[in-house]
């Protein structure tokens, strides 16, 4: 099980079938961050993890549908870095899962969440011609029933699996309702509501699949996840980065050359970097000297009444990617700088009038094959002078990323997404 790079909807719908190895850590950590939240059960996690590390290949592109590494064969040290930090990731939160079962409050808070997204895609459709067959009240009901099962709490003697039977004849209930209203539209408006009124079901399923498990399944499933944490754990310590660096400059080059057996000649020489993961897990590894960290170049920019450091384009990628799992101590030059470039790009697209979050993304130039092209975009100011900061564009995980960074921030969010309605 291999995420794709990504889709594209115009001028058909099309899958890329090519993989990296940051996709997988991110794929990897969604699906336990999934089980956290209630999204989904441990069991349907555990199978897709084992999928997904027994069929990893450590070159930087290849083949989902067959694993054929792509040409030119190459070894990133920055997706290197992201996959060994995000397997690390993925062992203690292994571990975790092992000695913490979810509660049954989370089962349903994991649920409604799929619901709670089904409930605004019909909201989407409300506007429009009345349906012969199925009225919007009807699907009202239906929701406000599914509803008050998942919020009201367990009564004694019930029982979680009791509960998930209920919403489960509730959720096929509205599922053929929503299915009904959809059709009747004659075209593929409804769409995104059926798949989450499916993914309530899914998740209604997949919880029941634990509660009913037996006793040797369940002992199976924490059996499962111990060897998950060790895979993961030896794959990323098992991992090599000392040839990655230039003996010379002291720094990670951009990448290993595969056909032609050597290192790319360009480098990562700053601190504010997407390559920094890497740089670090190389340290920890003692796979280079501690003493690369020092040749990190941190020439720094001011920023409202601060200084933050200067990266390559000034896109959030660079600054932020890191932060997912390698937390910089408080009051550190990094933690600083990610405060105060987050704020810089709230201002950038405030002053706009725009979204805000710019960083690496597709964008609206095409190939022979209309398809589109990607490249690296920032915000003037935080980057290296003479890299091209515009035209701006504005990626989706570049606006979620920084939640984590501010309250303030995250309140200025809210109020600028209240705003705009």
């Amino acid at each position: 099980m291999l995420p794709p790079d990504n889709f594209q909807e115009d001028p058909a719908p099309t899958l890329a079938h090519r993989t990296s190895p940051t996709n997988l850590g991110l794929y990897l950590l969604s699906v336990v961050s999934a089980r956290d939240l209630g999204w989904t059960g441990t069991i349907d996690a555990v199978e897709r993890l084992e999928a997904t590390l027994s069929t990893m290949n450590r070159l930087n592109w290849y083949d989902t549908r067959d694993l054929r590494p792509l040409d030119p064969r190459y070894i990133s040290s920055v997706d290197s870095g992201n996959l060994a930090g995000h397997l690390i990731a993925l062992a203690n939160a292994c571990r975790e899962c092992a000695a913490q079962p979810l509660t049954d409050e989370r089962r349903l808070a994991g649920i409604a969440d799929a619901l709670a997204l089904m409930r605004d895609e019909a909201g989407r459709l409300r506007e429009g011609r009345r349906t012969q067959t199925v009225t919007w009240r009807q699907l009202d009901e239906a929701l406000a029933v599914l509803a008050a099962n998942l919020r009201w709490p367990l009564v004694d003697g019930e029982g979680i699996a009791k509960r998930l039977s209920t919403l489960a004849f509730d959720a096929e209930t509205l599922a053929d309702i929503a299915l009904a209203l959809a059709t009747e539209r004659s075209d593929d408006s409804g769409s995104d509501m059926l798949f989450w009124a499916a993914a309530t079901r899914s998740a209604i399923e997949s919880h029941r699949r634990d509660i009913e498990a037996s006793v040797e399944a369940a002992a199976s499933s924490a059996a499962r996840l111990s060897a998950l944490e060790e895979t993961a754990r030896a794959t990323a310590l098992g991992m090599e980065f000392g040839f990655l660096l230039d003996r010379d400059r002291k720094l990670l080059s951009i990448g290993y050359l595969v056909a032609e057996g050597t290192l790319d000649p360009s480098c990562y020489d700053l601190l504010a970097s997407e390559a920094r993961l890497a740089s670090f897990m190389a340290i920890a590894k003692g796979d280079v000297p501690a003493r690369h960290w020092l040749h990190l170049g941190r020439a720094v920019t001011p920023v409202s009444r601060g200084a933050a450091l200067i990266s390559w384009s000034g896109s959030m990628f660079e600054y932020l990617m890191p932060s997912l799992v390698m937390r910089a101590p408080e009051g550190s030059l990094v933690e600083g700088t990610s405060r105060l470039i987050v704020r810089r790009q709230i201002d950038y697209g405030t002053k706009l009038g725009v979204p805000w979050g710019v960083s690496e993304s597709a964008y609206n130039a095409r190939d022979l094959e209309f398809t589109y092209q990607y490249s690296s975009f920032g915000v003037p100011g935080l980057g290296i002078p003479g890299v091209p900061t515009e035209p701006f564009f504005w990626a989706v995980i570049a606006f979620l990323v920084p939640v984590f960074f501010s309250t303030v921030d995250r309140e200025y969010m809210e109020r600028r997404r209240r705003e705009r309605g």
